[in-house]
């Protein structure tokens, strides 16, 4: 794949990369049952060892998918940290709790928008944003997808222009979403130790950003404390979560 504005986005996470693993998977419970049939038909040692060497990786998938599954669970009661605060709260907008693949966020913080009008650029406060998170299937090992879902988005060295959020440092299949998260949410505040001033995502957005970066009336352009749930709270949001409340059917 080509790298085109950034130098942070090494797997180009701003594109869904291919990816036939969930076909791959679909595939191993049928030869888990079969292989031992696939063997007697394909009588010679070479086709043998092919086959063996086939349902090697087809299991390998299986096992990636197993993990990916305790990845995403384990993201999701690191989001309950940050669920309903002040300053964010989200809904799981694809996946099946708490195998969450994609996030809606509603955005609390005073950031900054760019709008041209006759040609000539003005910088506004934005009060709030929607924010899209997608976690590839691929996903820990690329980056989560974040974009501005609503208009206008972001004005900020770490945003194309477009919406999409690029990180000031390469991703780590480490850290966890959640403080992914809460680093996005600070470039939303023009936090400085954040900004990427080098390589920036957004050229216009750094150059207005040090022309005024010693005027403390705007930045940050928010100072609420990006705080955390307690560990009841979240206790009582993933119960809340995974439990109907009225059971109109079951089978």
């Amino acid at each position: 794949m080509t790298l085109t504005d950034c130098g942070h986005c090494v797997n180009d996470t701003h594109k869904k990369p291919a990816d036939m693993t969930v076909g791959l998977i679909l595939l191993s419970s049928f030869c888990t049952g079969m292989f031992s049939r696939f063997i007697l038909i394909f009588g010679d040692r070479q086709k043998t060892a092919l086959m063996v060497k086939w349902y090697k990786h087809i299991r390998g998938c299986d096992k990636m998918a197993n993990s990916r599954n305790e990845r995403l669970e384990k993201d999701f009661k690191e989001m309950l940290k940050i669920q309903d605060r002040p300053y964010i709260s989200w809904t799981a907008a694809k996946g099946e709790l708490p195998y969450v693949e994609e996030y809606l966020l509603s955005v609390k913080l005073r950031t900054y928008a760019l709008s041209l009008k006759d040609g000539v650029h003005t910088v506004g406060v934005l009060r709030g944003c929607t924010v899209g998170i997608t976690l590839w299937d691929s996903y820990p090992y690329t980056a989560p997808y974040i974009r501005m879902l609503s208009l206008p988005p972001v004005f900020h060295p770490n945003w194309y222009s477009r919406g999409v959020y690029c990180p000031s440092q390469p991703w780590d299949p480490d850290c966890s979403l959640k403080d992914h998260v809460i680093r996005m949410l600070m470039t939303l505040q023009y936090e400085p130790s954040v900004i990427q001033t080098y390589a920036p995502a957004n050229c216009k957005a750094l150059d207005w950003y040090m022309k005024n970066r010693d005027k403390t009336e705007l930045f940050p352009s928010d100072k609420t404390e990006l705080s955390e749930n307690t560990a009841e709270e979240v206790a009582a949001a993933e119960k809340a979560a995974l439990t109907f409340e009225d059971i109109v059917d079951e089978w």
